[in-house]
């Protein structure tokens, strides 16, 4: 009984510090990522941790950075351990200590961030897109088109593209995305409440291997 007890409180432990504490490290990569952007020479508006209006509906985007060097739309991610994902896969893994934890894959879970700005700002410029940035608090191990870095890398990695926009279509972009940024704090609760929601629904299906997409049988990919 001991033993089991004992065993109860490490599990228990464990999953308390993987789950209840990952909104937590989520804003603290975030914060990073924000002092990171605040780097990048020249004209520039951050938005950090913005919600969008999308007819509608609501998308919460961590940051769009509005630069001479183009628009760059960042999902950020603090996690540690070994990560593994492909550009397709549904889903990436997170190896801690041998143990196996999946997500989504966040070139999807960033796309529809990327197509609601372009749904704006797409007449202004054409030169927009989509970033992830991990903190170096893991081990990346991915095969992906779409620009994954480090978060100590993304102003080097923006800095290395030509200068596109000039002064007035950077403050025209903000003015627009701003316009349509959503402020209710009723809304912005609703929205977080329905996106959990969501998450540990689709999670659930995955874990029975049925995918969230089709509900056919999920084809495991790495």
């Amino acid at each position: 009984m001991l033993l089991f007890l004992i065993t109860l409180l490490i599990v228990s432990g464990f999953l308390i510090h993987y789950l209840d504490l990952n909104s937590l490290k989520g804003k603290s990569g975030e914060k990073l990522v924000a002092e990171r952007l605040e780097i990048i020479d020249g004209h520039k508006h951050i938005l950090n941790n913005i919600m969008i209006n999308d007819n509608g509906k609501s998308r919460q985007i961590d940051h769009i950075a509005i630069t001479k060097y183009g628009i760059f739309v960042i999902e950020t991610k603090n996690f540690n351990g070994d990560i593994y994902g492909k550009e397709t896969s549904d889903t990436w893994k997170q190896y801690i200590n041998n143990k196996c934890f999946k997500f989504k894959n966040p070139i999807h879970q960033n796309y529809g961030h990327l197509e609601i700005v372009k749904k704006h700002v797409g007449d202004i410029t054409t030169e927009i897109y989509s970033v992830i940035a991990f903190i170096r608090r893991c081990r990346l191990h991915v095969d992906t088109v779409t620009p994954v870095v480090y978060e100590d890398q993304l102003a080097m990695f923006i800095k290395s593209r030509n200068s596109v926009l000039s002064e007035e279509k950077i403050d025209k972009i903000y003015k627009i995305i701003t316009e349509n940024q959503i402020t209710d704090e009723q809304i912005i609760k609703e929205h977080k409440e329905n996106v959990q929601k969501y998450v540990e629904y689709k999670n659930k299906l995955i874990d029975q291997e049925i995918c969230p997409r089709c509900y056919g049988k999920l084809i495991k990919r790495i």
